[in-house]
């Protein structure tokens, strides 16, 4: 079945929850969402408090918004316990 082997998982993004990405050398970036919901045009986004940690470094912390299908092809991994 063709249309089967091209359909992807779809992670379900929860407020509260923390969500992990890896990125080249020792960049991690988790993510933990603080609101899910649709703006005025009715596209939904993500609002998340975003710690980016390189190396052994500090960690930097911002808030940011993504749509939520840009939020869902970026971090791919739901962290369980935090």
């Amino acid at each position: 079945m063709i249309l089967g082997a091209l359909a992807t998982h779809v992670l379900t993004v929860e407020v509260g929850a923390f969500y992990r990405r890896y990125g080249s050398g020792a960049l991690v970036e988790t993510a933990h969402v603080l609101e899910v919901g649709p703006d005025k045009m009715g596209i939904i986004h993500v609002r998340f408090q975003l710690q980016v940690t390189r190396g052994n470094g500090n960690p930097t912390i911002e808030t940011r918004t993504l749509a939520l299908e840009a939020f869902q092809n970026k971090f791919k991994e739901r962290v369980k316990n935090l």
